[in-house]
């Protein structure tokens, strides 16, 4: 039984041994030179979809671009008006239908102005922190010590936190910090 599927095997391998001779061309020196041409047409042609296709990226990039500047003037217009409107309500959270407004006071932070004005009260206050060989204003500490007494050190800056405004929307819920 092993024979006859060999005879038909190695007649099938001739078959496409025939099909694959009558595909390729009969080639000389001239029909070489012919091919070539043809390549190079095509691969002209390949150059010239690139290029029409590189035009046409840059189009969409300007447009896209453009468009999106555009609709980013009109969401930052709606924002900074959604913004005013939550301040004038005096409320912290806001929760409509299609979103929540918010707005959240920062940390407050403290700045060392003069770090000599400073050093001269800030280790009698116990606002120091030594760290080995380094003598470094402990920030949360004087924040604290402010907020606890009122009293501003020597050299420090007080700077009160900033009220921030967010939204979310129903439709993306994600949050984008407002101006």
């Amino acid at each position: 039984m092993e024979e006859p599927r060999l005879d038909f095997i190695e007649e099938l391998l001739r078959e496409s041994e025939m099909a694959d001779a009558q595909k390729k061309i009969e080639m000389d020196r001239m029909r070489a030179d012919q091919l070539l041409t043809a390549v190079s047409v095509i691969e002209c042609h390949m150059a010239d979809a690139n290029e029409l296709v590189d035009k046409e990226i840059r189009l969409l990039e300007e447009y896209r671009s453009k468009e999106l500047g555009r609709l980013d003037k009109q969401r930052s217009w709606l924002v900074f008006n959604l913004d005013g409107y939550m301040r004038s309500t005096g409320d912290k959270t806001l929760r409509l239908p299609h979103g929540i407004l918010k707005l959240r006071k920062g940390r407050d932070k403290v700045a060392i102005t003069a770090l000599d004005q400073f050093l001269a009260v800030g280790p009698k206050l116990g606002l120091v922190r030594t760290v080995p060989e380094e003598i470094a204003p402990d920030l949360q500490a004087i924040v604290n010590h402010i907020k606890t007494t009122g009293e501003i050190p020597a050299g420090v800056e007080f700077i009160s936190g900033d009220t921030k405004f967010s939204y979310t929307t129903t439709s993306k819920e994600e949050s984008d910090e407002g101006e």
